[in-house]
């Protein structure tokens, strides 16, 4: 499946649809009194750049490198943080094409993991592109049913925690927290999770 032409395809409605069923607010009650207020930051994935936003919502820094492979969703990612002021780097790029080289004092990948052709190397370069004591912010979609529905159109994959947790140790990160989601689709459909590189 060609992911970066079908979140191209995506991008015009992408941010309403996300936005109407919760995951802005949800994103923002998961990152609420863990954001670091300074320093470089990473999405990858960033979609329109909603991880983002919720992450700035919270007091987070505002030093950040958006990084995704759908060209049409960096420009709506763009046009948002232009909206606020603010001018990220943008980088039009897989993260196996990116170096992000111990760069990074926060990371943050919300439905981005499940795209993966091998999520333990991915992991392994989120990891590696973390400052010693950098954290690494995850949304991972679970086992529920309501993903059949998504995997229609995105054919993406989801993981249990105990995965998740284990593929993160696996890196060479400390697990500090895993998120239940409270309310609406990302209830459903989603964990957060919070590692630590020692």
């Amino acid at each position: 499946m060609d992911i970066a032409g079908t979140y191209d395809r995506a991008a015009p409605r992408w941010g309403k649809q996300v936005a109407r069923l919760g995951y802005g607010t949800a994103y923002e009650d998961f990152l609420s009194g863990h954001t670091i207020p300074d320093g470089p930051v990473l999405d990858v994935g960033t979609g329109d750049g909603i991880f983002a936003r919720s992450w700035i919502a919270q007091n987070g820094s505002t030093d950040f490198t958006l990084l995704d492979p759908s060209a049409a969703m960096l420009e709506h990612a763009r046009n948002q943080f232009a909206r606020s002021g603010l001018c990220p780097r943008l980088v039009n790029s897989s993260l196996e094409g990116f170096d992000p080289d111990n760069g990074f004092c926060a990371i943050l990948a919300a439905h981005v993991f499940e795209h993966f052709a091998d999520p333990w190397t991915a992991l392994s370069i989120l990891a590696r592109g973390l400052r010693p004591s950098g954290k690494l912010f995850l949304v991972i979609s679970k086992p529920h049913w309501c993903n059949w529905l998504i995997w229609i159109r995105f054919r993406h994959r989801w993981f249990a925690p105990e995965q998740i947790v284990h593929m993160a140790l696996d890196a060479g990160l400390t697990h500090q927290m895993t998120h239940d989601f409270k309310c609406g689709p990302p209830s459903r459909t989603s964990l957060g999770y919070i590692f630590t590189k020692p």
